[in-house]
């Protein structure tokens, strides 16, 4: 039974595996932060599309942020202009304290913007890996075939946290289909032979 189980576990260590290629094999499987400070992947794949995701977050984020920020303003603004017709001097607690509470959410608001920033560039990174690691396995490998000058023998796969996962399987269903329409043929060349 213990052998049995055993077996079950390499098996399913095996086709696990088998959806990767390279020194992604062999590795232990990690948070992908934590692979990133290891530098044990690489994350940037296809440059230009994942910088041009990454800006459109991050410009995404700066303008959400310079909103808030716009609007927080005019709102102290409006209660220094209250103070101002209540001809209140300049140097009364309401202006202090409407300053003070100004430079704090100022600073609020740049801790905040960074924050936010980081997260952006950072998810926009493992994202976009998700898409573009796909693509770029799914390029290879059709420029693989066509270097060789073959028809598509074996199948493909992608990563299990990748997107377009039905992408692979409709390209193994397809190669499914040619090898057996393929041997079909080959049965019926010799059945009438």
């Amino acid at each position: 039974m213990e052998t049995a189980n055993n077996n079950n576990k390499n098996n399913n260590i095996i086709s696990r595996n088998n959806n990767y290629e390279g020194p992604m094999s062999t590795t232990k499987k990690r948070l992908p932060i934590v692979s990133l400070f290891l530098r044990e992947k690489k994350f940037l794949i296809n440059v230009d599309f994942q910088i041009q995701f990454i800006a459109s977050l991050l410009l995404i984020s700066i303008v959400s942020m310079s909103i808030i920020y716009l609007a927080n303003d005019y709102f102290f603004h409006s209660y220094m202009a209250k103070g101002q017709a209540l001809n209140l001097p300049p140097d009364h607690p309401f202006f202090l304290m409407i300053h003070e509470q100004k430079q704090f959410m100022t600073k609020v608001f740049i801790a905040v913007a960074a924050s936010i920033s980081g997260i952006a560039i950072v998810w926009g990174l493992f994202y976009s890996h998700k898409i573009a690691g796909p693509l770029y396995r799914l390029q290879r490998y059709f420029t693989d075939a066509a270097a060789q000058n073959s028809q598509l023998q074996s199948k493909i796969y992608f990563r299990d946290d990748d997107f377009f996962q039905e992408v692979p399987a409709s390209i193994n269903l397809y190669i499914d289909s040619v090898k057996n329409e393929k041997n079909n043929e080959e049965q019926d060349s010799q059945k009438s032979a």
